[in-house]
């Protein structure tokens, strides 16, 4: 057997995400294995910190330190930091006025078709009026969150100029219009529904906001862009909001059996770690409100889809399309782990903590990244032993 074709997916989850991420990549740098990772496919959360690392050539430690300061700093206050001193934030503001105007004109507008359809009773008219498109909201807190990944995180980088010293990075959002992938790389972006993007030169910033724009907080990101589809260019309206809400784990684009006449093409992958930072087994209650019961109903769609994610990773080992895969899960059973470290940070001190952006205490980010680190450490040992380099089995021999 050869050298391994190793994906890396990164999960959703907030801030949560991002620090059982960063100890989940601390863990295989140490073990030798991050160098050789060929493709990292990301999420909302997993998406900032997959992109913090793909966007720069740097000792880990400084990675490292970059993360646990934008952790501890958090992403609402340089949002509300962005809405106050910057022309967007202001004209944010008044795009509250612009969209009080424009339901009076759809009101107008409704009533028109209405009325144009009792008079003819013409059924391709009622048609007509349900296809219209409400027009796009080009100002929004998403783009806020945009702002403060392009100035504080990636300074202007665009996906085109990542790096090819580091994996590709595979960012991962959700279409609303087609209910269907959307992806951003260096080689090229876009989805099967649209085809490639003609200009693959989107802002990594821009492709991380719509990676990480929780649908029930966050607008999604809407724009009018231009597609290469089978020799064929075209302009579409694209409406892009959370990945998670298509692939919370980003394993879509590391699947052996993808079609490239279909699925934009990936390098094949035939060993996977998927670091899954999301909730496990919970039992909370919804509440009475209508927003309650609306994220109760879409955690427990996220959470079957998830499901069976995993089960396909078990299929496709079984029957010998990839080579072996290891899931680092923050809610891991830690009575199931053949090799458990000493000074576990058990399930329960981590578990609840929530999926959003706001400032991370110290304690939290040390005791998530410690979660993610163990994690990764014993299921590598326990599935995929041989991903582990000499040196770093002589380092734990003598520790």
């Amino acid at each position: 057997m050869g050298a391994p074709r190793i994906g890396l997916s990164l999960s959703g989850g907030g801030a949560r995400a991002m620090a059982f991420h960063l100890g989940c990549l601390r863990a295989l740098e140490e073990m030798g294995t991050l160098g050789r990772v060929k493709v990292i496919s990301t999420v909302s959360g997993g998406s900032v910190i997959g992109a913090l690392y793909a966007a720069r050539v740097e000792p880990f430690e400084v990675f490292e330190n970059r993360v646990r300061h934008h952790l501890a700093r958090g992403f609402v206050r340089p949002a509300l930091g962005k809405a106050i001193s910057t022309q967007l934030g202001w004209r944010l503001l008044g795009s509250g006025t612009s969209r009080a105007a424009r339901r009076i004109v759809r009101l107008i507008t409704d009533g028109m078709f209405g009325a144009v359809d009792r008079a003819f009773a013409d059924p391709s008219v009622a048609r007509l009026a349900c296809k219209r498109e409400p027009l796009p909201k080009s100002i929004s807190a998403t783009t806020l969150l945009q702002r403060v990944f392009e100035d504080d995180l990636f300074d202007g980088l665009r996906v085109s100029d990542l790096p090819a010293e580091r994996p590709l990075l595979i960012v991962n959002a959700t279409e609303l219009r087609t209910r269907s992938a959307f992806r951003f790389s260096k080689v090229h972006s876009g989805s099967y529904r649209f085809g490639r993007l003609a200009k693959n030169d989107s802002p990594l910033g821009y492709a991380v906001a719509a990676s990480a724009a929780y649908p029930l907080s966050l607008s999604p990101l809407d724009l009018h862009t231009r597609f290469e589809h089978r020799g064929l260019i075209t302009s579409e309206r694209v409406v892009l909001t959370d990945g998670g809400v298509y692939d919370n784990l980003g394993l879509g684009p590391l699947w052996p059996d993808r079609d490239p006449k279909i699925s934009l093409p990936f390098p094949e992958i035939d060993t996977i770690i998927a670091c899954r930072a999301g909730y496990g087994l919970t039992r909370e209650d919804p509440g009475f409100g209508p927003y309650g019961r609306m994220r109760a109903s879409y955690d427990c769609t996220a959470r079957r889809a998830e499901n069976a994610s995993v089960k396909r990773l078990y299929d496709l080992r079984d029957a010998g399309a990839i080579h072996g895969f290891a899931m680092p899960f923050l809610d891991q059973n830690d009575a199931e782990l053949a090799h458990p470290p000493p000074n576990l940070v058990p399930r329960g001190d981590v578990q609840d903590y929530p999926t959003d952006f706001s400032a991370m205490p110290k304690p939290w980010i040390d005791r998530l990244i410690r979660r993610g680190e163990q994690q990764t450490r014993a299921v590598i040992a326990q599935y995929l032993p041989e991903l582990v380099a000499p040196h770093a089995l002589a380092q734990a021999a003598s520790a």
